[in-house]
């Protein structure tokens, strides 16, 4: 057997390995979902497997569609990201508030912005006004912004996609597991629990009158109830803000303006309608940053690598051509076939 064809069958066995275990992840990661569904699987144990579940979808996209795989891969993040989500207020430990309060207080010579806002603009209560009728319907955007920037990308430029889709999914998945680790009650919350004074929620005002009391009702089970404690960080910031990286990274001035105001926009409707602090906004920032940082610096290893590689490959090459020139040997003959 010839070194290329017992190489190509070692590349063969391991495509072949990394294909089987990618189905096998996916795979456990939906009878997971079943037995969540069916016996209350525990969150702790769901979680690590429907991370497991995604990242294997991601491998088994790659090497299936180079086109569609990336918008399937990342519909599938998004489906267990949500069944997570739900998952994540569910283990039990404490819900915390005081810590953000406490550090907003500080921050802001002894003022909660959110209270601050409300009292100062209005309209946030039973009559809602313009400025919270435009922060609701920023709000309500956010459910399209992100996913638009990854078929934006996929549709106009589609040598990013994979790493635009990994970025954005890294982003949901980072504040995700902080919504594990740290569940936090909104100012909404905390204000119902007499912690803050000054505050309430603004969208149950802003939207039974723009949608009407049962599509409204219908609209917050679906996406608020599963998960109210999911506060730190704000996701809705960071899915949105780190559109802005995805700008630069294609290059794009025009994305990173859109991305900028809107996040600017997003960011003062979250934390007027009592959403969400000013330190979750901020901690979505950094899951931001931190995504991109991730994806680009392992993206630019493997360039620098297999630059690299190339190189010694080339430097290789020319030292065998040097000794067989100085030794004056023949060149190698070229089997056929």
């Amino acid at each position: 057997m010839r070194v290329s064809q017992i190489r190509q069958w070692r590349a063969m066995s391991r495509s072949d390995v990394v294909g089987v275990v990618s189905w096998t992840a996916l795979a456990v990661g939906l009878v997971a979902l079943l037995l969540r569904q069916t016996i209350s699987l525990e969150p702790v144990v769901f979680a690590p497997l429907g991370g497991v579940a995604v990242v294997g979808a991601f491998v088994i996209a790659r090497r299936w569609s180079e086109s569609w795989g990336v918008l399937l891969a990342y519909l599938v993040s998004m489906f267990f990201f949500i069944q997570m989500r739900d998952a994540a207020d569910e283990t039990g430990l404490p819900i915390l508030t005081a810590y953000v309060i406490d550090w907003e207080l500080w921050m802001f010579a002894g003022v909660t912005p959110t209270a601050w806002l409300q009292a100062r603009i209005g309209g946030a209560a039973s009559d809602p006004g313009f400025a919270a009728v435009f922060a609701a319907i920023v709000h309500w955007t956010w459910f399209v912004f992100p996913h638009a920037a990854v078929v934006g990308v996929w549709w106009l430029a589609r040598k990013y996609a994979w790493r635009v889709t990994i970025i954005v999914a890294l982003t949901f998945y980072l504040g995700l597991a902080l919504y594990f680790t740290v569940p936090t009650a909104p100012p909404w919350m905390a204000a119902e629990q007499g912690l803050i004074s000054g505050v309430v929620r603004g969208m149950n005002a802003v939207g039974p009158s723009l949608l009407g009391e049962g599509l409204y009702a219908w609209a917050f089970e679906a996406m608020a109830e599963p998960n109210p404690t999911a506060a730190m960080p704000s996701l809705h910031f960071a899915a949105s803000f780190v559109v802005v990286g995805v700008g630069l990274l294609v290059r794009s001035w025009k994305v990173v303006g859109v991305a900028l105001i809107y996040s600017a926009a997003l960011a003062f409707s979250l934390v007027y309608l009592g959403e969400h602090y000013i330190a979750d906004i901020m901690a979505g920032a950094a899951v931001a940053l931190i995504a991109c940082c991730v994806v680009e610096g392992v993206h630019g290893a493997r360039v620098q690598h297999a630059r690299r590689r190339a190189q010694l490959i080339a430097i290789v090459q020319r030292a065998h051509q040097w000794l067989r020139e100085a030794l004056r040997l023949p060149p190698s003959r070229i089997e056929a076939g």
